[in-house]
């Protein structure tokens, strides 16, 4: 009598903690979306860090995505994870956080998706 509510609840356990019907699977585009993101929450959450327009609408185009691709639609849950990870970084030592992004995004580096100002 027992056996039958315990593997109902082992089910439903199993099911709660590996379903995640609101989250897309993994998608190759995970690490372009990253990047601009990245850029756009340095935007945000940096003191004098701006996004280079000119710059990110060229790194855009090349990638093939626009606004709603970075901002709209439903992330997979490892894009989620990693923007997790990058905003409680930025929660706790937002400083090293931003220096990290700027040496990524910044002028100097190849993308250049971040300037001053």
């Amino acid at each position: 009598m027992i056996v039958r509510p315990l593997l109902v609840a082992a089910a439903w356990a199993a099911f709660c903690f590996t379903a995640q019907p609101h989250r897309e699977p993994a998608s190759p585009q995970d690490p372009v979306l990253l990047t601009g993101i990245e850029a756009d929450l340095a935007s945000r959450r940096c003191d004098g860090v701006r996004i280079d327009a000119e710059h990110f609408r060229t790194f855009s185009s090349q990638v093939q995505l626009n606004h709603a691709d970075f901002f709209q639609k439903t992330r997979s849950a490892r894009l989620q994870a990693a923007l997790d990870d990058l905003d409680g970084r930025l929660r706790t030592d937002r400083k090293a956080a931003c220096a990290a992004i700027w040496v990524a995004y910044g002028p100097g580096s190849p993308l250049q998706l971040l300037r001053r100002g």
